[in-house]
């Protein structure tokens, strides 16, 4: 019997293929390993002589650049060590040959000159520079830079930023010596800073070095002395005068001198003596001689509706070159507060039954005006009197009345009193009451040259005594201002006509059913007292009316639309006086008709109701003139025509 191939020995068999392919097809069970020689097997595991000869071989690599690198590196220490010593070599050197080179330790720069001065007073500084090093200097120049407010002695108006001097060579232990003179202004107390700068080049060199010192000095006392007197203390609304006074500090006329306040909030500014310059808070007096002196007094009020402290903020100086509204050099400042109390008594002006600081009424009409006031203390008021001022030339003086006052026509006045009424005689703490008086305004039409911008004021004013904390009698008062504009009046006129105006006209007079007939709409415009802007006149034309676009004169702007059938004058402005005593404004445009069988035996309308409208430059209201009725084929304005020229016919 033949053996079987797993008993056969390993030699004898074809392949490990093939001998694995017998055993995945052979039914014969292949033989249980023990454990000890499988982990006989185990220990006897070796890695692939492939991977340690790899291994190696990188180990080998690297140890060769390593071996190969190392003679460089200790190459490069040795250069190394070798520039060090050389270095060294060179610095003990010059240290030891320092005497030919040069230092800026070695280039001294002094400044003797006084610690302080007065602004606008001529000041010198002796400047010295030496040249201390063994080598000599083959050029040196001193720059001097000066605060912005400094002026040159020999022209104050001009500002000295600035001084350059080239000074040449300087020998080795040369020393030169500079005087420079300039004039400082500033604040009393104020420490200003000049740069002193030596520029130097070395021989035989193209670098510039420097050397730099700063020198301080304070400034002891202002060109200009400044005094500021106003109250303590003030009630509020109620007007109160402050004083400037300014005198010359200085032995050089100060040019172009100028204040400028700084108001709390709610001061109310009313007058100043002079008058400002620019806006309400700056003064340009000029030039003041030494010893010269300037004042300026500022009225006003200050509206508060509590008690407290508000402080006014003055400053001068010369006006600034670079800003006419500006001051460029500040010679000093004056901060002064006021305490603000609550008046003793309220007062306000209603006109017309309306609040507020200015009122607007119409031409001709009667104003009334109405004086609220109210006691604001606990104790009493004695001898109280109220008076109303009338200042301003657009009222008749005849039409004054009031109501429990006296009204002197002499000096324009209306006053309550305890001769008027007792129970002004002791005025109860907490008290209140109104006073009121009319008066008719003038017709500004009737003659505008003399009312252009026509305004009054009414001034109110209510003084009493009352009782202090000591028991002393004390006067009281308080006065307000009102202003009272009267609006310009607008007047709008219009006119149709067929054989009249600058265009001709075609069709038949009466309309006729069937033919179209042509007109020439006029509008004039006139206005009285004050300028009016964004000027306008619209009116509506009826759907059975055609726009022409003929308009006259042709500089006129004068729009249509179609939608709405709107049509629309764009006047401007319109100047006051314009149609009174002169020529008014006009417009001419032309239209026509076509009349249909539903319109005969009547008038159609061909133009709506127009209206003027514009914004019164002066009181800063709109005004709006008479509304003008619809102009109908019956308006004709031509000779000889009458109404029944514009009844349509067949």
């Amino acid at each position: 019997m033949a053996s079987s191939p797993e008993n056969q020995p390993s030699k004898e068999r074809a392949s490990s293929l093939e001998d694995l392919q017998y055993r995945l097809h052979s039914r014969t069970p292949p033989p249980v390993l023990r454990d000890k020689e499988f982990f006989r097997e185990e220990r006897h595991l070796r890695i692939t002589p492939s991977w340690t000869n790899e291994t190696a071989e990188r180990r080998s690599a690297f140890y060769s650049l390593l071996t190969s690198t190392m003679p460089w590196l200790k190459r490069l220490l040795i250069v190394s060590v070798i520039f060090f010593f050389f270095a060294a070599g060179l610095a003990f050197y010059g240290f030891w040959r320092g005497g030919n080179t040069i230092s800026p330790q070695n280039i001294s720069v002094e400044v003797q000159g006084p610690v302080g001065g007065g602004a606008g007073e001529e000041m010198s500084l002796d400047i010295h520079i030496s040249n201390e090093n063994p080598l000599s200097l083959e050029s040196v120049d001193l720059l001097v830079e000066f605060p912005e407010s400094t002026r040159a002695p020999d022209a104050l108006s001009e500002p000295l930023l600035r001084y350059r001097d080239s000074l040449g060579a300087l020998s080795a232990g040369e020393r030169i010596l500079r005087t420079i003179s300039f004039v400082p202004f500033g604040e009393e107390g104020e420490t200003q800073t000049i740069l002193i700068t030596a520029e130097y080049r070395p021989k035989d060199s193209n670098a510039i070095f420097s050397r730099e010192i700063e020198y301080e000095f304070t400034l002891s006392s202002a060109p200009v002395h400044f005094t500021l007197d106003l109250p303590k203390e003030v009630n509020a609304d109620q007007t109160f005068e402050m004083l400037l006074e300014l005198t010359s500090n200085s032995s050089v006329v100060q040019e172009n001198l100028m204040v400028e306040a700084k108001y709390p909030f709610g001061f109310q500014f009313e007058e100043s003596s002079p008058n400002p310059t620019f806006g309400k808070d700056i003064w340009l007096l000029g030039d003041i001689e030494p010893q010269g002196k300037r004042s300026i007094r500022i009225r006003g009020n200050i509206r508060a509706t509590e008690e407290a402290e508000r402080s006014f903020r003055f400053s001068t100086g010369t006006q600034s070159p670079k800003d006419e509204k500006q001051i460029g050099t500040v010679f000093s400042k004056e901060t002064a507060a006021v305490s603000i109390q609550k008046p003793f008594i309220t007062l306000d002006l209603l006109v017309n039954g309306e609040k507020g600081e200015t009122f607007v009424v119409r031409s001709g009409q009667v104003a009334r005006a109405d004086v609220a006031w109210e006691s604001n203390l606990d104790s009493k008021i004695t001898d109280l009197e109220i008076t109303a001022t009338l200042l301003g030339d657009i009222y008749n003086t005849a039409s004054v009345e009031s109501s429990g006052g006296f009204y002197d026509s002499n000096v324009n006045t209306i006053r309550w009193d305890k001769q008027t009424s007792p129970r002004f005689a002791v005025v109860e703490g907490g008290e209140r009451a109104t006073e009121s008086f009319s008066l008719g305004l003038l017709s500004v039409a009737t003659d505008p040259g003399a009312f252009k911008n026509p305004s009054m004021t009414i001034e109110v004013s209510a003084r009493g005594k009352r009782l202090d904390e000591r028991g002393a009698s004390e006067r009281v008062e308080l006065t307000i201002k009102k202003e009272i504009k009267i609006a310009t009046v607008l007047t709008l006129s219009s006119r149709l006509s067929y054989n009249d105006g600058p265009f001709s006209s075609t069709g038949p007079i009466p309309p006729r059913v069937g033919e179209a007939t042509t007109y020439t709409v006029t509008w004039s415009l006139s206005n009285t007292s004050n300028g009016v802007a964004n000027t306008k006149v619209s009116a509506v034309l009826p759907s059975y009316v055609t726009w022409l676009g003929e308009i006259s004169p042709v500089s006129e702007e004068l729009s249509y639309k179609a939608l709405g059938g709107e049509l629309v004058w764009n006047a401007g402005e319109a100047e006051a006086g314009e149609g009174v005593g002169s020529p008014p404004r006009e417009v001419s445009f032309q239209i026509s008709i076509l009349p249909s069988l539903s319109q005969v035996g009547t008038s159609p309308t061909l133009i709506g109701e127009a209206a003027a409208r514009g914004t019164d430059r002066f009181t800063g209201v709109e005004v709006k003139s008479n509304a003008r009725q619809a102009l109908s084929t019956a308006s004709l304005s031509d000779p000889g025509t009458s109404p029944k020229s514009g009844i349509v016919t067949k």
